[in-house]
Formats: structure tokens, sequence, C-alpha cells
């Protein structure tokens, strides 16, 4: 098994690639960003990429993404420290194989490698049905924040949308409740790190 890590943090890096090669899995590229984990997998073509959520430049969520829409070959194994069912919806939309949490065993995560090997997914059911529970944004409420993002105000944003500046506010505020935050910024900010919109949308 050919695995390429994606971490930022070097000594979280360093101790899994020991463990992976005492166990035998060839770890073959080392991954310190979102950019470099999707680079790598373009260069090297690893049999599964061991993938943190937190990355650099580009989150594990959007990285995970690139890598299964050009390489549907590669398997994306999350390891992360986050059991917030919003990651792990996120991720599954993204295409990831399985998700382990770093309060995990190493066992646990070999087994979960062996898993995405073998062809099958590596999910707790625990997370899942947490995961299953979590009402994503509506297409209607990320072209309104995506809006918002770029800084168009209530009024703006209707004209785009030929809605009214009310119902743009009502979007809104079901946004709020949907992340747990309390203003616009505060929501943008939210949902780019969780990978749910992209400014460069149109």
């Amino acid at each position: 098994m050919r695995v390429l890590l994606a971490e930022d943090h070097n000594m979280v890096r360093q101790g899994t690639r020991l463990y992976l090669e005492k166990m035998g899995v060839e770890v073959i590229g080392e991954a310190a960003t979102g950019r470099q984990a999707v680079e790598l997998a373009r260069a090297l073509q690893p049999d599964v990429v061991i993938m943190d959520i937190h990355l650099p430049e580009l989150t594990g969520i959007e990285a995970t993404r690139r890598i299964r829409h050009d390489h549907d070959q590669i398997r994306v194994l999350v390891l992360s420290a986050y059991d917030d069912p919003v990651y792990v919806q996120a991720l599954l939309d993204a295409g990831a194989d399985g998700y382990v949490l770093k309060t995990a065993d190493l066992g646990q995560l070999y087994r979960a490698l062996q898993e995405i090997a073998g062809g099958r997914s590596a999910f707790d059911p625990t997370l899942l049905r947490k995961a299953a529970e979590i009402e994503g944004l509506t297409d209607r409420e990320r072209e309104v924040l995506i809006h918002a993002g770029r800084g168009l105000t209530n009024k703006q944003i209707g004209h785009l949308l030929f809605i009214s500046d009310r119902t743009v506010q009502g979007h809104l505020q079901n946004i709020y409740q949907k992340l747990g935050v309390s203003t616009r910024t505060e929501a943008v900010t939210t949902a780019l790190s969780r990978g749910w919109i992209h400014l460069g949308e149109s």
C-alpha cells in the first residue's frame, strides 16, 4: 500500500509515518498544506491519502474534493481531531472514503487503511449517524452567502437574485442558525472553512 500523508504538524506527521512504516506501509510522500497534497497526489499517484482537515492554503475538505474529482482511483482517509458531524458530512460530500479521529489508537488507523485499500469505507457509525442529522445550506442560502462574502448589501443581493431584501435577511438568519453564528462575517468565514462555499463561484 502506497500512502501520502497530508498533515501540517510535523510531530504528528513524523509519528504517523514511523508507525505506518513499522506496519509495512510504504509512505511515498508528505504534504504540509492542502495545495501540496493535491500536487503530490497528482505526481505520485498514491493508493491512499491520509488527510488532515485544517491545512494551510487549501482545507482538507477542498483538497479531498479536488483529489477525488481528478483521480477516482486514489482513496482518501481523513485523520482529524474533530468529531463535528458538519465536517463529516462535508467530507462525505467531497468524496472521502473514511474518517478516523486522532484520539483513536494506531491500530484503528491501520485497520481503516486496510478497509479503504480493499475498496470499502471506514467511517465510525456514530459519526455517520450524527452527520445524517445535520442540515446543510440550500442552494439559495449558498448564493446569498457567497454574495454576502463579496461585500454586497442585502438590497444588492436581493436585486441580483430577484428577491426582496427582507427575504435576503430571512435567508441570512437561517444560515446563522445552521452555522451557530450571529454575524455575516462569521457565517462567511465558517462556511469557507468547511468548504461549503467558494467566493470564486458565479
